[in-house]
């Protein structure tokens, strides 16, 4: 077990001083280069916090379910490029099994990087 202050504690403490130190000294400007700025550092530690939190495990089922779908063995980034010729070469577009993990992948990286938007959108993971 860690000590805390963990990762993802120390990330929010960066996040709450960059929110409510920083983003008020910064010009009014809202469109300026410095909000800008500001807003995509606490875009990516809000996505590092997310990836900490979740771990491995994602990639792990990930990793599982390409060799089972694509039933072919390797790393996981050589499946990952299996898996993305076989898109790029149309062999998704009548594989529903291919299609639901293209979706889940999808989902995956979007609750990482945008985690409201799927239910903002009324789409779930499950799709």
């Amino acid at each position: 077990m860690r000590i805390k202050p963990d990762g993802a504690d120390l990330l929010d403490t960066v996040a709450t001083v960059l929110r409510e130190e920083i983003l008020p000294a910064l010009p009014a400007d809202k469109h300026s280069r410095q909000h800008y700025a500001l807003r995509m550092a606490l875009n990516a530690l809000g996505i590092a916090r997310r990836q900490l939190q979740a771990g491995d495990a994602a990639e792990d089922v990930e990793y599982e379910a390409l060799q089972v779908l694509l039933d072919e063995d390797g790393s996981h980034e050589e499946m990952s490029r299996s898996f993305a010729r076989l898109i790029r070469a149309g062999g998704v577009d009548e594989d529903a099994a291919l299609q639901r993990m293209l979706w889940r992948l999808t989902a995956q990286r979007v609750s990482e990087s945008a985690p409201r938007y799927l239910s903002q959108e009324g789409l779930s993971q499950e799709s």
